[in-house]
């Protein structure tokens, strides 16, 4: 069966299509390279000096390991000294 068309008197709520929602705008890309070379210029010498006062705890770690096997060896000298 069809049903003939209303006329919209009867209440038979015809409904209007709204247009359809607006796309969300594209993405922004940002360049940050100025940041990044600022940022890298920065910690590059935070870096030096953290290399420079860490190796005096980690070689008097690694000379103690190394003097730890040699006892465990048996050989409490160092031959090239």
């Amino acid at each position: 069966m069809q049903r003939a068309p209303s006329d919209g008197a009867s209440g038979g709520g015809r409904h209007v299509a709204s247009p359809p929602p607006s796309p969300p705008p594209p993405p922004q890309r940002r360049t940050h390279k100025a940041a990044d070379r600022n940022r890298k210029a920065a910690t590059e010498p935070d870096l030096d000096e953290l290399a420079r006062r860490l190796v005096g705890p980690l070689s008097r770690l690694l000379r103690t390991e190394l003097r730890l096997d040699r006892e465990r060896v048996g050989r409490l000298r160092d031959p090239r000294r």
